[in-house]
């Protein structure tokens, strides 16, 4: 009995092993032979992880180059977000695209603080609101700022001060009324 099922296992590892080879032929020519041409395996992200289409988490552990023209894609865990390229490509030079431009997984802020009811909000960097982005905040004119005129997103993923709002200035009005009959409308 034992050995009948050591010799299945050894058939279904064989069996295995050529569907591999019969399914991904450029795989396992770069694991065993770098010069036929793909890219080394880089590392995710900090927070991240790496999607690999089409392969096993056995395949994955085995495999040490990619083929050219393979794609990755960028994971992030929990409430954090890809900020930078979320997909990679092989490219014929043994590169991946786009590596001058860093990919991080960073904590994502409530979204409700880039708008701001009767005002601005202007945002930096654009895109998403992650660790590092600054809002400025102003209220369109007959409105007045009660609260800071700007926030930053911390690196635990919450902005560093309440949320502003815009005031009706009841001033206003007059200010303008009196303005307006001062130069004759």
């Amino acid at each position: 009995m034992a050995i009948e099922r050591a010799s299945i296992c050894g058939r279904m590892t064989l069996s295995f092993h050529l569907l591999i080879v019969l399914v991904f032929p450029p795989l396992t020519a770069a694991k065993h032979n770098t010069t036929a041409g793909g890219c080394a395996i880089i590392r995710p992200p900090r927070d991240g992880g790496i999607r690999y289409r089409g392969l096993t988490q056995e395949q994955i552990r085995s495999v040490q180059v990619l083929p050219v023209d393979y794609e990755i894609e960028y994971i992030c865990r929990g409430n954090r977000v890809i900020v930078g390229p979320n997909v990679r490509k092989c490219l014929p030079n043994g590169t991946w695209t786009d590596l001058t431009q860093r990919s991080k997984c960073l904590l994502q802020c409530l979204r409700v603080w880039t708008s701001l009811e009767n005002g601005r909000v202007s945002e930096w960097p654009l895109g998403p609101p992650v660790e590092g982005t600054v809002l400025q905040y102003s209220c369109l004119p007959g409105f007045i700022l009660v609260g800071r005129n700007s926030t930053h997103c911390n690196k635990l993923g919450q902005w560093d001060s309440p949320k502003p709002v815009c005031h009706y200035d009841r001033h206003y009005t007059d200010f303008h009324k009196v303005s307006d009959s001062m130069m004759g409308k």
